[in-house]
């Protein structure tokens, strides 16, 4: 899920750039390292990403690897549970046996390794039984303001 207003970390997110298209810890933005965290995990063919009307051109200047129809806008801004219903009547509508995996596009996970682990594991799982898999992680710290001058 890579929408967003681009409010919390102004001044350097804008509508069109929000925090996920940023270049924050290196040389790619926040969105293709959640991208290619699942590289090994999952086909790259399966690998959609949902973002909005002004962001779209962004988002895929930030995936080239990805096909255009990988990359979907919302029709309109509706935040994380329309979102979430949108990408699973996407999938269902590709595959109605599929199990899929929803994540924020903003996230820093450093042990790309664990994760990959633990993803493997829970789409396993939910490949097998009729189960939903929660996987959640301890924040260092919670910040939901910032200010960069």
């Amino acid at each position: 899920m890579a929408g967003g207003s681009g409010e919390r970390f102004w001044p350097m997110s804008r509508q069109r750039t929000p925090k996920h298209l940023l270049k924050l810890f290196g040389d790619r933005t926040l969105l293709e390292d959640t991208v290619r965290r699942f590289e090994g995990v999952v086909p790259k063919t399966n690998i959609f990403v949902l973002t909005n009307e002004a962001q779209l051109e962004a988002t895929r200047t930030a995936l080239p690897f990805l096909e255009a129809a990988q990359i979907v806008a919302e029709p309109s801004k509706r935040d994380t549970a329309p979102a979430a219903a949108l990408a699973t009547g996407l999938v269902r509508a590709r595959n109605p046996d599929a199990v899929m995996a929803l994540l924020p596009a903003d996230a820093l996970i450093k042990n790309r390794a664990r994760l990959a682990e633990q993803m493997s594991a829970a789409l396993a799982r939910a490949a097998t039984t009729d189960a939903t898999a929660d996987i959640r992680h301890q924040a260092e710290l919670r910040v939901t303001r910032f200010w960069l001058s």
